[in-house]
């Protein structure tokens, strides 16, 4: 007969029931293939999770904010840009493709 793994007489290691189980609760007597299994888990180190996407992306993003200043203005930048230009009617005419709007 299989001997179970149980520390006290309610439940077993492995989760069968029922009236006629052998039990122990010393691991070296136990034969049930799923209680040693979860015998082995019980003593293995904890598994150590590696970060996810997310949580790498969220990294970054917190290491690189101060490194990045908000002085830089899109429009401010366009408008300079826009004034750079040489000639003050911006708006395509004929095939020629349009370059700034």
């Amino acid at each position: 007969m299989v001997m179970h793994y149980s520390t006290n007489g309610d439940g077993v290691a492995c989760g069968r029931t029922g009236n006629n189980l052998s039990v122990s609760a010393v691991e070296a007597e136990v034969d049930c293939k799923s209680c040693q299994r979860s015998l082995a888990k019980v003593e293995a180190a904890p598994v150590k999770k590696a970060p996810s996407l997310a949580e790498l992306r969220k990294q970054r993003q917190v290491s690189q904010a101060p490194a990045k200043a908000a002085d830089f203005c899109f429009k401010a930048n366009w408008r300079m840009r826009l004034a750079g230009l040489p000639d003050r009617c911006r708006l395509p005419r004929g095939v020629a493709p349009q370059a700034f709007v």
